[in-house]
């Protein structure tokens, strides 16, 4: 019996995952970031910023490991969603609490 024959009779066994933009993700690379004052992290040579304040926390980011344009926060084990590349003039205009 060839291998994709054999594969076909156990096909009713196997329970396929359902559409999710998440999917993709599980077979991302994790690494570990600590969140800055100015609500930024770094990530090979480039500066991201996360949609929520996670300043000063220490966030979990997963990548592919293959291209670096998609880099997805979690913080807590709960995704917080895609990081943006900083835009430097932008973030510098952001008024901050605390003189910071």
């Amino acid at each position: 019996m060839s291998p994709i024959n054999r594969f076909a009779l156990d096909m009713k066994f196997i329970n396929f995952l359902p559409p999710n933009e998440a999917n993709d993700e599980l077979f991302f690379a994790e690494e570990t970031r600590t969140v800055k004052k100015d609500n930024t992290f770094s990530f090979k040579n480039t500066r991201y910023e996360p949609d929520h304040d996670l300043r000063n926390k220490q966030i979990t980011i997963r990548f592919d490991r293959n291209r670096h344009d998609k880099v997805i926060v979690y913080y807590k084990d709960h995704r917080i969603g895609e990081a943006q590349r900083l835009d430097m003039v932008a973030n510098s205009k952001i008024k901050r609490q605390g003189g910071e």
